[in-house]
């Protein structure tokens, strides 16, 4: 443990901060803690932590404060508010804030610590309370450097790797909304596959073999790195034929009366593809007219 860092504060005792908090206080820190329900802290003040009566007074005297909290609104009531954590926190003190929220709230809570001479770093966290509770979540941060370096053991208490991904804080927040986006998507596709495999009379045995399977099949890895590379010329399976099996998709979810949503975008954006003339391309350079349509050159 890094002997500059000897009191943490921690704000936010939902599942997932109780968690963290309790691999913080596992790992040696001093840990001052606030929650609204009181309740919540009792349990790691039974343990070994201190509790306080406001973000302020958690924030007193740590060289790191940990948010864990709900939104936009909450951090930044729990940081800027009458008896929020900068009425309590040392110019030079570092703000970890693992909330998920918007890019332009991390942009904004980076602006009032710099005004108040400490630090904020965007750092939310990819996993699950159970995965937390074992310190094996991913970290992504963004800030200055040298208070991630400053921050890193305490990131490292329920993290089993911290990734530093920008100077930019907002930049943190962006990528975990990306990694929510992919895991809301699939999650319904799979519903929708299976709902579409119910109409159709598939075992649903059989689908959760198919996608145990698929979402390990080495084949995404690589239409990753071909999006990645911009690789289409290296054709698996084109745009053409791609237009085929998207067709017969669409017609056997009429047919079964069973919504395949997603598919009518795709099928929408290889007919704009074949219309820019990509037909003879990999179907993976479907990934140009979703950069046209976001206005990438």
């Amino acid at each position: 443990m890094a002997e500059s860092i000897c009191r943490v504060g921690f704000i936010g005792l939902g599942r997932m901060g109780a968690a963290m908090a309790r691999r913080i206080l596992k790992a040696g820190f001093e840990l001052a803690l606030y929650n609204r329900t009181r309740a919540k802290m009792q349990p790691l003040l039974d343990a070994g932590a201190v509790g306080a009566g406001s973000a302020a007074g958690a924030a007193a005297g740590a060289q790191i404060v940990v948010t864990s909290l709900m939104d936009d609104q909450s951090v930044l009531d729990a940081t800027a508010g009458p008896e929020g954590l900068l009425q309590g926190l040392a110019p030079g003190a570092v703000h970890i804030g693992t909330t998920t929220v918007s890019p332009r709230c991390a942009g904004r809570l980076a602006a009032l610590h710099a005004a108040h001479g400490s630090d904020y770093l965007a750092a939310p966290v990819v996993g699950r309370p159970q995965v937390a509770e074992a310190g094996q979540l991913v970290s992504l941060v963004a800030g200055d450097a040298c208070a991630i370096e400053r921050a890193n053991t305490v990131l490292s208490a329920y993290s089993q790797a911290v990734l530093p991904v920008s100077s930019t804080p907002a930049v943190a927040n962006s990528l975990k909304l990306a990694i929510n986006y992919m895991v809301c998507a699939v999650a319904d596709l799979m519903g929708q596959v299976y709902a579409f495999g119910e109409k159709s009379d598939i075992d649903p045995q059989h689908l959760r073999v198919v996608m145990q399977t698929m979402f390990s099949h080495p084949g995404l890895q690589e239409y990753a790195s071909r999006i990645h590379e911009r690789r289409f010329d290296d054709v698996g399976f084109d745009l053409l034929s791609e237009l085929k099996d998207v067709q017969l998709i669409l017609e056997a979810s009429t047919d079964a009366r069973a919504p395949l949503p997603f598919v009518n975008i795709v099928h929408d954006k290889v007919l704009t593809a074949l219309a820019h003339g990509l037909g003879a391309k990999d179907c993976s350079a479907v990934y140009e007219i979703t950069r046209m349509c976001a206005g990438l050159g």
